[in-house]
């Protein structure tokens, strides 16, 4: 699988680390405008750099495209994508509004473009165990409760609300899908956001935010986000989600998603794994080869559902 890759920010290097450990998978090209971290992530695959990603697309025609770009420059690029490749693994969120999402739908769908969205703990064996265990039980979650908080990310597009639309669309997103992927999908939301209370005038998304959210299946949830803390606590350990019914809990927490599964007087420990962007890319490109889609845990319909929910949410924009 000839792969290219669009955008050259922290996470890219997290999908090629990935991807180093899985047999046919080759990174021919990376576009990218840091010219500096272009040359130090094409140079362990002796890819070639390009400023220009639709050049790339037209000169290399890859098997699949990682795009790791920032909420605000997704749409056309999309659109390119899906007339110059195949497959397209894209990181989330999709967007920082739906018009551009809705038209990378509509491009991706005419294409018949394999797409897989970032959504990379929906491939975690604990979140399948639970998955699982509510599916088998007539016994359904009744209340949702997750979290991300943390400190302020230091990338200036993730600062301007415009651009990333804020913590709730943009990291605790990761939240908001699990929740919907273990429970269903979310029918309506009721949220309450903070002022901006940095004193860094650049800074315009909110410090925290609260969102109320009701279930198709009846289940009520909470979550909570923010990114004001300066000392206390790590950010990882204020990430969490955990899922009630009558006789069982789920409880996931920090960055990996490590759980517990309590029911009667049994509790599973379910631990988190150090390589899921692997599990995640192993499952993309599998799709590509064998042309079985059901690998793909996140298409790009299900990932525009997660967005829906978290714009909905969003106040001010």
């Amino acid at each position: 699988m000839r792969i290219a890759v669009i955008g050259t920010g922290w996470v890219t290097g997290m999908h090629l680390d990935a991807l180093k450990n899985i047999e046919g998978a080759e990174v021919v090209a990376i576009a990218g405008r840091n010219r500096t971290r272009l040359g130090q992530l094409c140079a362990p695959w002796s890819a070639k750099p390009y400023e220009s990603y639709l050049e790339m697309l037209k000169v290399e025609r890859p098997d699949g495209v990682l795009l790791t770009l920032p909420p605000h420059l997704h749409g056309e690029v999309e659109v390119a994508c899906a007339e110059y490749s195949g497959a397209v693994l894209v990181e989330k969120p999709l967007a920082q509004s739906l018009e551009p999402a809705q038209q990378a739908l509509a491009a991706f769908r005419k294409a018949g473009t394999l797409v897989s969205v970032g959504y990379q703990n929906r491939y975690r064996a604990g979140v399948r165990r639970v998955k699982e265990f509510f599916a088998a039980s007539s016994d359904k979650p009744i209340l949702v409760q997750g979290s991300w908080v943390g400190d302020m990310p230091g990338p200036a597009w993730w600062r301007n609300k415009a651009q990333s639309g804020g913590q709730f669309v943009e990291q605790c997103t990761h939240v908001v899908d699990l929740a919907r992927y273990l429970v269903g999908d979310i029918e309506s939301v009721q949220s309450f956001c903070t002022e901006q209370l940095s004193v860094d005038p650049a800074v315009t998304v909110e410090s925290a935010q609260v969102v109320n959210a009701r279930f198709r299946s009846g289940a009520l949830g909470q979550f909570a986000t923010g990114c004001f803390v300066e000392s206390g606590f790590t950010a990882g350990s204020q990430i969490h989600l955990t899922l009630a019914s009558r006789t069982a809990v789920a409880r996931f927490s920090t960055w990996g998603f490590g759980a517990t599964l309590s029911y009667g007087d049994q509790m599973e420990v379910l631990p988190s794994e150090p390589d899921i962007f692997e599990t995640q890319a192993r499952a993309w490109v599998g799709a590509w080869k064998t042309g079985d889609r059901s690998l793909v845990l996140s298409d790009y319909a299900d990932g525009l559902e997660s967005l829906k929910v978290t714009l909905a949410a969003t106040c001010g924009l």
